[in-house]
């Protein structure tokens, strides 16, 4: 128990550093302080007297030059024993155990899954997972796909605005040719007007008023509605009851204050009463329902118009077909229309743009199809042809009316019919017969001849010759 421990035994502490005067061989500052015989084992290879890990700290250190720890080394003290008021003239670089074992602080800051989850990752893009390639790829991609959005979004825009005709029993059910439709045979006869109005009248009892006028290629502005007032004050038999001034002015019903004027404001003259009994002597030849017309409105305005349009193709017809030109025209329609008597939009600019020579100075694409819209109806694309002449032609007189239903009965006809070959008879004009016996798919007259006309188809007929020509002369009975 009393026995002296082996210096092998004994824990190797490390010396105080040397004071002033003593050697510094012996104070040895580095990673090897603590191995008293490395030296004395070094030619037989040994490690010497190596503790803990000094030993895999020094082959570390052969091996790459550095160690994990900062080598100690002596610092000069610069007299700090004598005089403690002095400070070393550096600073000794110490091992920071917290760094070596942790690694360098960082200033991350932990928080819960509850609230990183669905954060943007901030470390997104310091890494580059696709190359230049794939970046311009990617790009072009992009490109081509955002064209192709982009028009499917402007076709859905457009057929968002695109008028729907499709109703449930139209998909379900087909229409039937209107060529094949037929008055129903057993249905019974309403006598409601009869009983409440009385007998019909006479259909051209009014026929000749002057009041039911309404020329279709004069623009608005120039043209005075159909009013009761209006056509009352055309009947003799109601004339009496309007209530309305001298038609003295501009519109039938403007008011005329020369009556009411005192003295010393009426301008016409000094005798006022004969002045005024001069001006209504000379309002009984004057036309109080006449119209302006012209198809530019009135005023100093030049604006389009529906009026102008239909002037314009007047005027194109008169000078490429002739006097016939109508009749032309209906046949043009119906050679491209269906049998039901519809002709798409298209064809009708065809007709207009390619026989007729309209340019677009003439008739802008955007008028014309909007007028052309206007007339589609019954279908979304097509136009009945029975309307769009109707629509473009000048109409006929309300005498030209009168003097066409006069002409019919004068034909005889039965059951509401005419035979084609008993007006054609009376036309005198070959070019004319020619023109009729072609409008209505022939090539001789002898094969229309004997073809059925009722009053409408009649009607139709001689509006379509009434612009260019002469009714009485196509109506000599």
């Amino acid at each position: 128990s009393g026995a002296r421990p082996s210096p092998s035994a004994v824990p190797l502490i490390p010396r105080r550093p040397l004071v002033q005067g003593q050697s510094s061989q012996r104070a040895m500052f580095s990673d090897d302080a603590f191995n008293k015989n490395i030296h004395n084992d070094a030619p037989t290879g040994g490690a010497g007297t190596l503790i803990g890990n000094w030993a895999e700290e020094r082959v570390l250190k052969e091996a790459s030059g550095h160690g994990r720890t900062i080598p100690q080394r002596h610092v000069p003290r610069s007299g700090l024993l004598e005089d403690f008021t002095k400070v070393p003239f550096e600073t000794r670089k110490g091992d920071d155990t917290f760094s070596r074992v942790y690694g360098p602080k960082s200033d991350h800051i932990a928080q819960p899954a509850s609230r990183t989850i669905g954060q943007p990752d901030r470390h997104e893009g310091k890494i580059m997972g696709q190359g230049p390639k794939e970046k311009t790829m990617n790009a072009g991609r992009y490109e081509v796909a955002e064209a192709e959005v982009l028009a499917e979004e402007e076709e859905i825009a457009k057929q968002a605005h695109v008028r729907r005709w499709e109703t449930t029993t139209g998909l379900v059910h087909s229409k039937p040719s209107e060529l094949e439709a037929e008055k129903a045979i057993h249905s019974r006869k309403s006598y409601k007007d009869e009983i409440l109005h009385g007998p019909a009248p006479e259909r051209t009892r009014n026929i000749d008023n002057q009041g039911l006028e309404f020329p279709t290629h004069a623009h608005y502005s120039c043209v005075e509605p159909v009013t009761h007032a209006r056509m009352a004050l055309d009947d003799p038999r109601m004339r009496s009851d309007v209530r309305a001034s001298a038609a003295s002015g501009v519109n039938t019903f403007g008011k005329n204050s020369e009556f009411t004027k005192p003295l010393l404001e009426f301008n016409h003259g000094l005798a006022k009463d004969e002045e005024l009994e001069t001006m209504y002597n000379g309002l009984q030849s004057s036309q109080p329902l006449r119209h302006i017309g012209g198809h530019q409105p009135r005023g100093p305005f030049e604006v389009p118009s529906l009026a102008t349009l239909k002037t314009q193709i007047h005027s194109k017809i008169a000078e490429v077909w002739g006097a016939y030109g109508y009749v032309m025209l209906r046949q043009r329609l119906f050679d491209v229309g269906n049998t039901e008597g519809f002709v798409h939009k298209d064809d009708i600019v065809t007709i207009l743009r390619d026989e007729l020579g309209l340019d677009n100075q003439e008739v802008a694409d955007t008028a014309l199809q909007v007028y052309l819209g206007q007339l589609a109806t019954m279908k979304k694309t097509d136009v009945r042809i029975g309307a769009f002449l109707a629509s473009l032609r000048p109409v006929i007189t309300q005498k030209q009316k009168r003097r066409v239903m006069e002409a019919f009965k004068g034909l005889n006809p039965t059951n509401g019919e005419i035979r084609l070959g008993d007006w054609l008879a009376h036309l005198q004009d070959e070019d004319l017969r020619a023109t009729v016996v072609t409008a209505f798919g022939a090539q001789d007259e002898s094969q229309v001849a004997g073809t059925a006309v009722t009053e409408p188809v009649f009607s139709e007929l001689l509006a379509d010759l009434a612009p260019f020509l002469d009714v009485e002369a196509l109506l000599a009975v």
